[in-house]
């Protein structure tokens, strides 16, 4: 026997009424819902004009080179005639290096201290790199190196001058591209224009610039003497002005 099954006469489809009802509810609420979304992300953007924008955006893309501009033009030329004289440095590094380091700028805990001074002398040599300066002869002629070559290193002139606050800056990277581009206005403005005027042996020049000197720089060879290995040991500046008498 083989049981056939039936449909009942009551039962029937879903009508089409219904169905487009539940469809119609379905999308109300999923409008609802990207209605609420969007007035989620709308409370959390806030419009702003577009100058200000701009003005931002610019404030974060720091310009080393704009700074180092503005640095050399407008604020390093009032620090320059406090200058102590090369003399009486050279003196304190070989005699009484904690008194010295009184006179000089020092970042963070570094044990190397930046200086400004200012001398003039008479050239004793010239080469690609340097120049071979002995200072005036009413202090024992003590002799310095003043740096002339076309690539010059270092944080002399930013740390000398006491000007530049690291603590301003939001990387050290920043901070340290600050000098290369000073380091380019020296080579650029100071440098080459006097390599111009063919400086040799016997000519006068005056200088003012700024050094970088270790703790320990003088405690086994002063400077202006010569060290174990009979080389001499002597102090080296980076020019900030430089001028034949």
């Amino acid at each position: 026997n083989w049981c056939i099954p039936t449909i009942s006469k009551n039962t029937r489809p879903m009508d089409d009424k219904s169905d487009k009802r539940m469809t119609r509810s379905k999308r109300i609420s999923r409008w609802l819902l990207a209605g609420l979304g969007l007035l989620l992300l709308c409370g959390s953007i806030r419009l702003q004009k577009l100058d200000e924008v701009r003005a931002r955006m610019k404030a974060s893309q720091f310009d080393a080179a704009e700074y180092a501009r503005d640095f050399w033009d407008t604020r390093l030329p009032d620090v320059l005639d406090q200058s102590p004289e090369a003399q009486a440095l050279m003196r304190l590094f070989n005699t009484d290096m904690d008194a010295a380091i009184q006179k000089g700028q020092t970042l963070g805990d570094s044990r190397v201290h930046a200086y400004l001074l200012q001398g003039s002398g008479t050239i004793v040599a010239v080469d690609k790199k340097e120049i071979a300066l002995k200072l005036n002869e009413s202090d024992s002629g003590a002799t310095v190196l003043i740096s002339t070559g076309l690539f010059i290193a270092g944080n002399a002139i930013r740390d000398a001058s006491g000007l530049v606050d690291v603590s301003a800056f939001s990387d050290t990277m920043k901070f340290n591209r600050i000098s290369s581009e000073i380091n380019k206005i020296v080579v650029t403005e100071v440098i080459k224009p006097f390599l111009t005027e063919s400086p040799r042996a016997g000519q006068r020049i005056r200088f003012i610039g700024a050094a970088e000197v270790a703790e320990d720089a003088t405690e086994k060879t002063p400077f202006g003497h010569k060290d174990q290995d009979g080389n001499d040991h002597l102090l080296s500046i980076v020019p900030i002005r430089l001028a034949l008498e």
